[in-house]
């Protein structure tokens, strides 16, 4: 067995052993799903993910997780809690699977213990919830949903300010009747909701939605941003290193012919 015959050999016994190590396609929402099943209600939002590695890739996802308990005092305002994950290694066909989902809840559990991995815009599973807002009219006539006081860590998840102040409530962009009921038609159909588009047909939410770009600007679209400006970087001096030998040599034999 010559040389190459080894090399390849080894190598497909390699990545064998890599794809057998790490998190099959489900494994990682199936993990999450039967740690947060205790939880009456909860939804699992793709925080972030990257790919690293040349020769072999590795991906990772990093989820905003916000789950309900009951409420024994009061039964019908559950208590609201969130946290951040640790970065989780998935499999590549998950991870492009939900490429076009950052920001996006895509594991759900709903108040009638119904679970989803069907991709929706954050918090929407909880809007039209009398136990956490109601439906008011604005001065424009668009009916919008209005959060209750007590649950405004769930206006955050879909509504485009992070910062919970009296004039930002005011200002930001509110949910919108119409929106809401476009997505309980998609969701009844097991259908992707990205949420409604502006002008230029850009959807709200997914990797590349408008409300998405802003919120996450400052995390994976900037390492994105950094990581092609460094291929390219990388490539024209590549290019540059290359003609440069070129010219040498053709300068090198020309001046031998010349003697």
């Amino acid at each position: 067995m010559n040389r190459f015959v080894k090399f390849a050999v080894l190598s497909i016994v390699l990545v064998f052993l890599l794809a057998a190590c790490g998190e099959g396609p489900t494994s990682t929402l199936e993990k999450l799903k039967k740690e947060l099943d205790r939880y009456p209600e909860f939804s699992v939002i793709l925080a972030d993910m990257k790919d690293e590695g040349l020769f072999f890739k590795e991906y990772y996802h990093l989820y905003h997780i916000v789950y309900l308990e009951n409420n024994p005092d009061n039964p019908e305002r559950p208590k609201v809690f969130q946290k951040v994950s640790p970065w989780y290694r998935v499999d590549e066909v998950l991870y492009y699977k939900y490429r076009p989902c950052l920001g996006m809840t895509i594991l759900s559990k709903k108040k009638d213990g119904t679970i989803s991995d069907v991709p929706e815009p954050p918090g929407y599973q909880f809007v039209g919830d009398t136990r956490f807002g109601r439906w008011v009219t604005d001065p424009s006539g668009h009916r919008i949903w209005e959060w209750f006081a007590g649950y405004l860590i769930l206006s955050t998840l879909a509504e485009t300010t992070g910062e919970i102040v009296e004039e930002a409530i005011k200002s930001r962009h509110r949910i919108r009747y119409e929106d809401w009921s476009t997505y309980t038609v998609y969701s009844k159909r097991g259908r992707p909701y990205y949420g409604p588009r502006d002008p230029q047909g850009r959807p709200t939410y997914g990797t590349r939605g408008s409300y998405t770009q802003t919120k996450y600007g400052d995390s994976f679209f900037k390492r994105q941003q950094a990581r092609m400006a460094a291929r390219k970087s990388s490539f024209e001096q590549k290019v540059t290193s290359r003609y440069g030998r070129t010219r040498s040599s053709a300068f090198s034999r020309s001046s031998f012919r010349g003697k």
